[in-house]
């Protein structure tokens, strides 16, 4: 059990450094990028708390010289091999650090509440963002205290769409089938349109006027009808800040 849980972390962490390496070469798009890396966090964190349960010492495993110099990147983006204890500001407990973060993701969800939902890696990079006197802040880091608040209530947490893409969903949403199979359609670029989802899920046009109207009167979309994008429909919570700050979404 133990082998087969070494040579899977390995194996992630292996594949998390060439694709962080690919994206800073270019040859990764961002969306692509955010995508991958996600699943690969999430990965990673779940084999490591299997063997912490196990009662292996994943820190002397992370630590050998083979991690350090063959995977720099990733375990830089992972902080996993150094001693969170000494990480922590001076004048911080480790709860009041995970404390912190969590105060800084509820910040984030209440702004951006209204969308329902968004993307877990656009979640981050607003919450460490909003914490820059805090430097050693990792993507483990704040998923952990996205689960401590979703734990005590305050957000629903995070989910996993069909499609693979991590959202963390920032208000109570109960989705019908066809809503999430539009969610899903619009998941991997942050839009879809009424033609889309006509040949990709084999629907009447009535049909997904109704419901892409349903995810409107939600919050969750916003339609814009002009005739160069051919009727999209934009899911704010599903884009970066950066694109939508390249693409003007209309107001609702």
């Amino acid at each position: 059990m133990q082998n087969r849980l070494q040579s899977e972390l390995y194996a992630s962490i292996a594949t998390l450094d060439q694709l962080k390496k690919m994206f800073d070469l270019g040859v990764v798009d961002i969306r692509s990028y955010q995508r991958e890396s996600e699943a690969l966090l999430y990965e990673v964190n779940n084999y490591v708390e299997e063997l912490r349960r196990s009662g292996f010492d994943v820190q002397s495993f992370l630590g050998s010289e083979i991690f350090i110099h063959d995977f720099p990147e990733a375990l830089r983006m992972l902080d996993l091999t150094s001693n969170r204890g000494e990480a922590f500001p001076k004048d911080m407990t480790k709860e009041e650090y995970y404390d912190f973060i969590g105060l800084a993701v509820l910040d984030v969800a209440t702004a951006n509440s209204a969308k329902g939902l968004m993307g877990l890696a656009e979640l981050i990079v607003e919450v460490v963002r909003k914490i820059p006197q805090l430097k050693s802040v990792s993507y483990n880091d704040v998923i952990q205290a996205v689960d401590m608040v979703a734990e005590h209530g305050l957000i629903p947490g995070i989910r996993t769409l069909r499609c693979g893409v991590k959202v963390v969903e920032l208000r109570p949403l109960e989705l019908r089938r066809d809503q999430s199979d539009v969610i899903n359609l619009a998941a991997s670029k942050g839009f879809t349109s009424i033609e889309e989802i006509m040949m990709r899920l084999k629907w009447s046009e009535d049909h997904a006027r109704q419901v892409l109207s349903s995810l409107v009167d939600a919050g969750m979309a916003v339609a814009d009808r002009r005739f160069s994008t051919g009727g999209r429909y934009w899911f704010p919570g599903l884009r970066s800040r950066e694109e939508s700050d390249n693409t003007q979404i209309p107001s609702a």
